[in-house]
């Protein structure tokens, strides 16, 4: 060391007030805190993602639909359409965490406005012909799996989805509408963050497939395929509720 010894009387003064300020705070601590002397050290204390949770979000959804139909024009067979917009929601789910390790399952449901329209001139049915589609609602419930880093948790999911679409045609005289119930798959990945005790953040992207919907029209008769895939990012906040405030590896 560059600093000078110190002298035997002054080294002799700083223990002894060392020693008095030491039995000073044992003396006045809590019990709790004076009872973790007695108690080794927790190696390594992380935050814990035990526990029931549930939460709102927000988002923007986007996808296309390709659609094949016998009246089509074989040039334009299958044709796309896409669509985007907002969405918001909510979720409830539960975790378990193992060291590192964190598995759960999730419930989440949105009101979706991802709408889109396209104005086709291809010879179909008639010269110019307006369609709208888009989600009203969407839901999934997922398994999740991910790996935490004391406050940060990576996940991936997946499991099942369901989406209440909304088509518009204009084939007929008046604009029709019809509302398509639908099943299919999810997959997704995200990132929390626990900004409180028992509070966090996330953003998540899914990606939803749905199998292929024979859509029948009234007017003209007619059988559409119909096969969709949507993506959303979502933009949540989660309150936990139970399970315990720390875990140790």
């Amino acid at each position: 060391s560059d600093m000078h010894a110190p002298t035997r009387l002054s080294a002799t003064s700083c223990l002894a007030f060392a020693a008095a300020i030491a039995t000073a705070s044992i003396t006045f601590a809590p019990p709790a805190l004076a009872g973790d002397f007695d108690q080794p050290p927790a190696r390594n204390a992380v935050r814990s993602w035990t526990g029931f949770y549930g939460g709102l979000h927000g988002g923007w959804g986007w996808g296309t639909t390709e659609v094949r139909d016998p009246l089509f024009n074989p040039t334009f067979n299958p044709t796309e359409t896409k669509y985007n917009g907002p969405l918001v929601g909510a979720q409830v789910g539960v975790n378990w965490q193992l060291a590192n390790l964190v598995v759960g399952a999730e419930l989440d449901g949105s009101w979706g406005f991802v709408r889109g329209n396209t104005s086709r001139t291809q010879g179909i049915i008639t010269s110019s012909t307006n369609n709208g589609m888009g989600y009203k609602a969407l839901a999934t419930g997922t398994a999740r799996v991910g790996y935490a880093m004391d406050q940060w948790l990576f996940y991936a999911k997946g499991g099942v989805a369901w989406a209440e679409m909304e088509i518009t045609t204009q084939f007929a005289p008046l604009p029709t509408t019809y509302h398509r119930n639908l099943i299919g798959a999810v997959g997704g990945v995200g990132v929390e963050v626990a900004f409180l005790r028992n509070v966090s953040a996330k953003v998540e992207y899914n990606l939803i497939y749905l199998p292929t919907d024979h859509f029948e029209y009234v007017l003209p008769i007619s059988t559409s395929s119909l096969d969709h895939l949507a993506q959303l990012v979502k933009f949540g906040i989660n309150v936990r509720f139970g399970g315990d405030a720390a875990a140790t590896r």
